[in-house]
């Protein structure tokens, strides 16, 4: 059996939901001293568009919700009463995620089979912060630690984060698992980074073929699972 499950973290571990459309923003509306000066309505705009932009664009390196902050307060001439890394720290509190169904089930498996598991995760919020979110929402973990991508400037399916996840864990890739809800990002990622094995933890149902724009997508191997009831099953059955 295998000894490391590295786990995705945004509808993986916990949901994606959000309190506003404007989420990504509240904290500069927050701390803004100028608002009679700003239109928010279209820096939630310059917000939607840059992050469309920079996602839709399947860049490999990362950049930080700093940066994100930055660009805005530049583009928009806000001022602030705080620095803008403080705001960075404030943008998760306008989301709002539930534990993803099933996954305590999981967890209390791999304890039970001394099973070492952490989250290796894109994302350009802080990690303490997105970590304190996993262990609020998802009580009695043994997640040994996360490691964003912003953290490190790289981010899946570039396997050099994968490869210094496995780094922090001690772990060769021959021995581990990952489990996450993107084809290209998890399952393509840890192929390329030689994973064991990879889990599709596919819940929203989408299709194979729905990535076929990006290069090498039909080159990876993977266990395709809708809910984590037939993802502790396979590892029941599979012993992966």
């Amino acid at each position: 059996m295998n000894k490391y499950v590295f786990f995705d973290c945004w509808d993986t571990v916990i949901s994606f939901k959000e309190k506003t459309k404007s989420w990504n923003t509240e904290c500069l509306k927050r701390h803004c001293t100028n608002l009679s000066e700003v239109d928010f309505n279209q820096v939630e705009g310059l917000a939607s568009e840059f992050l469309k932009q920079y996602y839709f664009s399947f860049n490999e390196y990362e950049i930080t919700a700093k940066q994100f902050l930055t660009y805005l307060v530049l583009n928009s001439n806000i001022k602030l009463d705080c620095s803008i890394e403080h705001c960075t720290h404030d943008i998760l509190s306008h989301l709002c995620p539930d534990m993803v169904p099933g996954l305590d089930k999981l967890l209390s498996y791999l304890d039970d089979n001394c099973i070492y598991y952490a989250i290796l995760s894109n994302t350009i919020y802080d990690d303490q912060d997105t970590f304190d979110l996993v262990n609020k929402l998802v009580p009695n973990n043994h997640f040994r630690f996360f490691l964003g991508s912003a953290k490190i400037g790289v981010k899946k399916p570039n396997p050099l984060f994968f490869e210094t996840g496995l780094q922090v864990a001690g772990a060769k890739s021959s021995e581990a698992i990952y489990i996450g809800d993107s084809y290209i990002a998890d399952v393509l990622g840890s192929n390329r980074a030689k994973f064991s094995s990879s889990i599709w933890l596919n819940s929203k149902n989408k299709k194979k073929n729905d990535y076929n724009f990006y290069s090498g997508f039909n080159q990876a191997s993977y266990f395709e699972c809708h809910n984590y009831d037939e993802v502790t099953n396979l590892f029941k059955k599979k012993g992966i």
